[in-house]
């Protein structure tokens, strides 16, 4: 066989052998915890850090950042923005309200993206005079929002919730699965998603 035929084939199996790790309960782990990492250290704002913030930010996506703005509102009293398009920040607002007896006073009902959600919220905060915010969002979506939120020239102070589990992976755990496509298409999204975001500014600043 050819060295350039034995390249291929090595290629093929690397490539293989990628994507079946990354298909795996222990590949979406690594790419999440990788994710994760870098919000660890603000997974509890301190008391100064919220003292400090004028509003919750909760941006849709599920049971556990509603559970996570509810706990904040009622230890800070701040006013609280639900943010997010298709009807949800609406869903958050009627369920805090309803649910926990938490006022939301701000809806952002029209962003499609998390940079939407960004730059819409900016606007509404902005007409309030209001600089410092907590961002409540899910701990692996937090660098991706933080980002986009900070470069809006909000001061964000990170409340990142829906950890990953740390888990004792087993031998079971290396081989491909459903739950392992799920989790790394997630953190993914979130890796990929950052890096365009990064990309376009990089050559926004060029031009």
């Amino acid at each position: 066989m050819k060295r350039s035929n034995y390249f291929k084939l090595l290629c093929a199996l690397m490539l293989s052998a990628s994507f079946a790790f990354f298909s795996s309960k222990a590949g979406g782990y690594l790419l999440t915890a990788g994710l994760e990492r870098t919000v660890t250290l603000h997974a509890v704002p301190t008391a100064a850090a919220t003292t400090a913030a004028q509003v919750i930010v909760v941006l849709t996506g599920g049971h556990w950042r509603n559970m996570e703005a509810v706990r904040l509102q009622r230890e800070t009293g701040l006013p609280v923005l639900a943010s997010g398009g298709y009807g949800e920040a609406l869903a958050i607002k009627t369920q805090l309200e309803r649910d926990f007896g938490v006022p939301v006073r701000w809806t952002e009902s029209d962003s499609h993206s998390t940079e939407e959600n960004a730059q819409f919220s900016a606007k509404i905060l902005a007409l309030a005079h209001i600089q410092k915010i907590l961002l409540v969002t899910h701990a692996m979506h937090m660098p991706r929002a933080y980002k986009m939120f900070s470069d809006t020239g909000l001061e964000v102070i990170p409340a990142p919730t829906d950890f990953s589990k740390t888990v004792s992976l087993r031998w079971k755990d290396f081989w491909p699965s459903a739950e392992g496509r799920k989790t790394s298409q997630s953190a993914l999204h979130e890796i990929i998603g950052l890096a365009w975001y990064q990309l376009r500014q990089l050559f926004t600043g060029f031009w």
